[in-house]
């Protein structure tokens, strides 16, 4: 199996600039949903398509879709979007 088809398996790689949801059950290190605005990824799931958490820095979006803090959170691999 070469790195592509591990990377779409596993979902998309977040790029710097992607707004992504999670729920709490699929992140560490806070409470409640997230919603996250990337703006580093710390790995590549194409060289390393197994891993099950991902390591993101990106600005939290609160719910009026202003910008909060800047977070780094660990996130669940299966729960980024999947590719179609």
């Amino acid at each position: 199996m070469d790195a592509s088809n591990a990377a779409e398996r596993s979902g998309p790689i977040p790029n710097a600039g992607d707004v992504l949801q999670f729920a709490e059950s699929d992140y560490c290190y806070g409470i409640g949903p997230l919603v996250l605005r990337v703006t580093r990824v710390g790995a590549d799931l194409g060289r390393y398509p197994r891993l099950e958490w991902l390591s993101l820095r990106g600005v939290e979006l609160r719910r009026d879709g202003s910008a909060g803090p800047e977070r780094q959170v660990l996130v669940r691999t299966s729960a980024l979007p999947r590719t179609a």
